[in-house]
């Protein structure tokens, strides 16, 4: 696993990477144009968008507590909110894979052992999906569009959770879990490899799962509003439902590309979808660049506000960390 210091250095890349891919969007919409409608964006809408926006890390981090606390990991809350946020370094990696930082930190300083900390990242994403998931499908019902290059890559999306609900069909994961440990790769890690697919199991049992549905929804739905307040501030007619739907599906587009955070993919498919609300490339490419700015770049901010001051916290080793107590 890679260290935290490489995953920094390769953080800062894609930053840089991502500058040039938006002086060349800017450059094909055209500088005048995107200024032009940029500096018509209210900026009193700035503190409702960044309020949206911490109003959804925050909500993620209250599921990310419950897990621990489901997998019976204590650890200090101070040291697992600055763990946590100072993890959203990480979400500009390709498929978000880099918040494996998450599970890394954990094992290194509080020797939290990968088969609980694995378990956790894995069903935030998964939640995060199946959140994303349903508000792209509330939002479609509002949806007045073409759905053309839109229906299939939603239709494969729905099929996800039908795959997690064979997951937790207990034969269905022994046997998957014995053509791992049949490899020869894997056999030695037999054991984490039970006990890491255990605590999936448990967090994505009917219990855990209607919460953590009900969190990750809520928690979306946060930037879809801010979409919508987005739209509204550039003039853009359009309504609540069909906001929700192009900023839910163009971040699962982002997602499935495996771009490092879906950077390009994700502008593009707002772009697009707003074009087929019949919305001019200039005003769609200033929306799709604000509401990037107040969520994903917002995001790698607060991640380095919480990362700077605290490396020696993070990287330093500590005692194991503690079970929780059995009721908790």
């Amino acid at each position: 696993m890679h260290r935290p210091s490489q995953w920094i250095a390769r953080t800062f890349l894609v930053v840089a990477a991502t500058a040039v891919v938006y002086v060349a969007g800017a450059a094909i919409v055209g500088w005048g144009h995107l200024r032009e409608n940029l500096s018509h964006f209210p900026v009193a809408l700035l503190a409702p968008l960044v309020g949206l926006s911490l109003m959804n890390y925050l909500l993620r981090w209250l599921r990310w507590e419950l897990y621990l606390r489901c997998l019976k990991v204590a650890i200090p809350v101070r040291d697992s909110a600055i763990l946590y946020f100072a993890s959203f370094l990480m979400v500009i990696t390709p498929g978000k894979i880099g918040e494996v930082f998450k599970a890394a930190l954990l094992r290194e300083r509080f020797s939290v052992p990968l088969s609980r900390g694995m378990p956790i990242v894995l069903s935030e994403r998964i939640y995060d999906f199946m959140g994303v998931l349903l508000l792209a499908a509330a939002g479609l019902a509002t949806w007045e569009g073409p759905l053309a290059g839109v229906g299939g890559g939603l239709a494969a999306a729905a099929c996800v959770p039908l795959l997690l609900a064979l997951f937790h069909i207990r034969p269905v994961r022994e046997r998957l879990l014995a053509r791992l440990a049949a490899r020869p790769r894997l056999a030695r890690y037999k054991d984490g490899l039970e006990g890491a697919a255990t605590g999936l199991g448990t967090l994505l049992g009917p219990r855990n799962a209607a919460w953590s549905i009900v969190l990750s929804t809520a928690a979306w739905a946060c930037e879809g509003l801010g979409m919508w307040l987005v739209c509204r501030g550039l003039g853009l007619a359009v309504p609540v439902g069909p906001a929700c739907f192009i900023y839910a599906t163009a971040t699962l587009l982002g997602s499935l590309s495996f771009l490092p955070g879906g950077l390009g993919g994700t502008e593009a498919a707002i772009v697009w979808l707003l074009g087929k609300l019949a919305v001019a490339s200039a005003p769609a490419a200033a929306a799709a660049l604000i509401i990037r700015i107040v969520t994903l770049w917002l995001a790698v901010a607060v991640g380095l506000v919480f990362w700077l001051p605290s490396r020696r916290l993070l990287l330093e080793t500590a005692p194991p960390a503690r079970e929780a107590p059995a009721g908790s």
